[in-house]
């Protein structure tokens, strides 16, 4: 890395670093990477089927997309920053609440949708807007490192959560919960997390804000929007799927919870990967080729993972590689989003294709615990995930970019 890439990361480091702690303990990853490993008490504490307890990641898809695509077009209006703030306050209120949950499946799904409403403003739009800002030369590496805070505190959660419900019960898990965006995420937020407009440095405002972005109305009329939407929606259903259901699996064959959790949170560790090298290579490399490697590897892991038992590395192997695709459909889509629409409007068009592509992973856990409850194991469901793993990359592989904006001519 040198030269404009060198000088874009000496002043805009600070903003990399808030965003990597404020989308780890934003509302998606801290539901998600959690909820593994809350399966079993949950369902133990209430009698609740397995089913009917996965069906909760459904309900925070529903309230992102209610709140997502005002989050991005609040962005928009008045600064990432001031959205981030308010947000991150109201997701520590409401993971604290479910401290207090009865035995309530319908108050039970409220929860995770205000979850997702609440939190909103922490969900990816708002800080791959900020370093699609600062960011030119060296984007796609800086919006792999500003996410890169999601796969580490993804790794670390299903141990932290698998502690936390073995000392203080679900009750203290969910408390534990809220206490990571106030300790972690909220701090850095307030001192280093700005936008160049918000910095003062309105200069560095890329081309695209003046020439070539895409109105909203425009975005969506474009084949490219819903060919990506389509392939991220796909590849979210089956990396949801496992995310959700790892520890699950893994104990059903008889591997020890501890164990499993620590197997779960390699998933975490991948993301960081996954995010670094797609980040890396999105800089170098054409897109689309990228996002097909990234895509494509994941079909091969869950047909490893159907075929490989009790072994703890051929799992560890499986699950790493489903990782690093989860680590790359953020920062791939969030790239894509600015590469092919500009920023002008970049948070609510972004804003709308990520809880598009977030429908996918609030019906992915639902669907594949109900092939589970149908067939007895998880081999079906794996072999589902493979196949959906390669429809994806053959959908992004074939992206073309949409006609040029009659403003950039």
């Amino acid at each position: 890395m040198s030269g404009p890439r060198t000088q874009e990361f000496a002043r805009a480091w600070r903003v990399v670093l808030a965003s990597a702690f404020g989308a780890g303990t934003g509302a998606v990853p801290l539901a998600f990477y959690s909820f593994g490993a809350l399966i079993g008490p949950l369902t133990r504490a209430f009698g609740w089927s397995r089913s009917e307890v996965t069906a909760a990641p459904l309900f925070l898809t529903i309230g992102g997309l209610i709140a997502g695509v005002f989050a991005g077009a609040m962005a928009d209006r008045f600064g990432a920053r001031r959205v981030v703030m308010w947000s991150q306050a109201a997701l520590v209120l409401a993971f604290a609440a479910f401290a207090a949950l009865p035995r309530s499946l319908p108050l039970f799904y409220l929860g995770y949708t205000l979850v997702a409403i609440l939190g909103a403003g922490t969900m990816t739009m708002t800080w791959s807007r900020a370093i699609t800002g600062w960011f030119v030369a060296a984007r796609g590496l800086a919006l792999g490192l500003s996410l890169v805070g999601t796969g580490l505190i993804g790794a670390a959660l299903p141990a932290y959560v698998n502690w936390l419900v073995a000392h203080h019960g679900w009750q203290g898990a969910y408390l534990g919960l809220a206490a990571l965006p106030l300790v972690l995420g909220m701090p850095l937020t307030f001192l280093f997390f700005r936008e160049p407009e918000e910095a003062g440095r309105a200069d560095l405002a890329i081309a695209e804000d003046h020439a070539g972005s895409f109105t909203f109305g425009e975005a969506i009329k474009t084949a490219c929007f819903w060919q990506m939407t389509l392939s991220f929606s796909v590849v979210a259903v089956a990396i949801a799927s496992i995310i959700v259901h790892c520890v699950p699996l893994l104990t059903d064959r008889g591997i020890d919870a501890a164990t499993a959790a620590g197997i779960a949170g390699l998933i975490g560790l991948a993301v960081t990967g996954g995010r670094l090298v797609s980040g890396f290579l999105l800089d170098r490399v054409r897109g689309p080729l990228v996002a097909f490697g990234m895509f494509g590897l994941p079909a091969l892991a869950c047909l490893l993972l159907a075929v490989a038992g009790t072994n703890l590395l051929l799992c560890g192997i499986a699950v790493v590689l489903v990782g690093l695709a989860g680590g790359a459909e953020h920062d791939i889509a969030a790239y894509f989003c600015a590469r092919y629409f500009g920023r002008r409007h970049y948070g609510k068009i972004y804003g709308l294709l990520y809880t598009l592509y977030g429908i996918g992973s609030g019906v992915g856990p639902l669907i594949a615990g109900k092939v589970v409850e149908a067939t007895g194991d998880y081999r079906t469901a794996l072999h589902g995930g493979s196949a959906l793993f390669a429809v994806a990359a053959g959908l992004i592989l074939t992206l073309k970019p949409p006609p040029p904006h009659p403003a950039a001519s």
